[in-house]
């Protein structure tokens, strides 16, 4: 497979992986604002919305590990952390400024600026370490912890012989170590959630690191993959249904979907690569974009349902407004993410990178 073909279903996997991330958010919103915040899992629309799109950011995180390994390793750490500074560190800086300048007044209809100064200070510097500008913005620094991590777990994966039971141990923890549970009190920026996107990040560098072999011997196992797949969403539609999840600081529902998304990453990098330079162009587009929009979309989203707050919560057009509206919400937020990228492109030239990210 020559360089072009090899990049191309790489890079397609990544515009797959934000348009996963969109979607679960679209959706979640449209679900949440007329179940006044309160999620029913039982409800089908909540539990096949978990099901397809819950946890996709770690598809962020395998495709992080594995461009790195498989691309960027050979460039230097130094390039490396540069790249890293210049596409993901400013960028979330510039956001979390900006957004936190912005916030929804107490009537949920319109934007309102901070009272003072000293309120806007008062919470940026808690908004940038728990990534709460915006309610996607955790995973901004969880990223950072990944990238300090990746010397040390880019020599785990080099690791022969008995000493790779270590690499084992960072990818399978994440079936005992689990993400917290979202919630308006709880940070998403913890030692379970280092551990959990670990192994993910961790899976993309071992994958990276072989990665036509790799899939090679993995495409022999398609059938298990498929299966893995259907039995522990069915396994997660039941816990889900009977409100089975958490005992303590284990989550029986986010190691089943650890499972789920890597061995559905796995397929979706089969099938990509085996469409070799005949990759579909609309995943290319987004792709060149995935994490510029991974920064504006959850801001275009909260924008629309804010607006349509009350209209929401009419009853007597349930469900077809949560029908609506997550569909509302997905193609709102793509395409006014994808504008406001193409005029800071237009504006900025390559510099607009260090605002929304590449």
């Amino acid at each position: 497979m020559n360089q072009e073909s090899y990049l191309g279903y790489v890079h397609s996997f990544r515009g797959f992986a934000i348009l996963n991330v969109v979607a679960i958010h679209a959706i979640a919103f449209a679900l949440l604002i007329p179940m006044d915040w309160q999620l029913d899992t039982t409800h089908p629309l909540v539990m096949l919305n978990e099901l397809l799109f819950h946890d996709a950011t770690l598809f962020f995180a395998l495709i992080s590990g594995l461009l790195f390994s498989s691309i960027l390793r050979v460039r230097g750490y130094q390039s490396f952390y540069k790249s890293k500074v210049i596409n993901v560190l400013l960028p979330y800086i510039f956001c979390t400024i900006v957004f936190t300048m912005m916030r929804w007044n107490a009537s949920n209809t319109g934007l309102a600026l901070p009272d003072d100064a000293a309120d806007y200070f008062t919470a940026i510097l808690p908004n940038f370490i728990r990534g709460e500008a915006q309610f996607t913005y955790w995973y901004i620094p969880l990223l950072l912890i990944l990238f300090i991590l990746t010397p040390l777990l880019n020599k785990l994966t080099l690791l022969r012989s008995y000493s790779a039971v270590w690499v084992w141990l960072v990818m399978l923890l994440p079936l005992i170590f689990s993400r917290p549970e979202f919630s308006p009190e709880t940070s998403q920026i913890n030692v379970g959630a280092v551990i959990y996107f670990s192994g993910a990040y961790t899976v993309g560098i071992f994958l990276g690191n072989d990665l036509e072999n790799l899939l090679n011997k993995l495409a022999r196992f398609r059938f298990y993959l498929i299966m893995t797949v259907i039995v522990s969403s069915a396994a997660i539609a039941w816990l889900m249904y009977n409100e089975i999840n958490r005992f303590g600081y284990f989550s029986l529902q986010e190691s089943l979907f650890y499972l789920q998304k890597l061995s559905m990453a796995t397929l979706v990098l089969l099938w990509l690569r085996n469409k070799g330079e005949k990759q579909p162009y609309w995943l290319k587009i987004f792709a060149n974009e995935a994490f510029s929009i991974y920064f504006l979309h959850a801001f275009f989203i909260s924008l629309l349902g804010m607006y349509f707050w009350d209209f929401q919560h009419i009853t007597d057009y349930q469900p077809w407004t949560m029908y609506f509206f997550g569909v509302a919400n997905f193609v709102f937020s793509l395409a006014m993410s994808m504008m406001v990228v193409w005029l800071l492109r237009k504006m900025f030239g390559r510099r607009s990178r260090m605002l929304v990210g590449s």
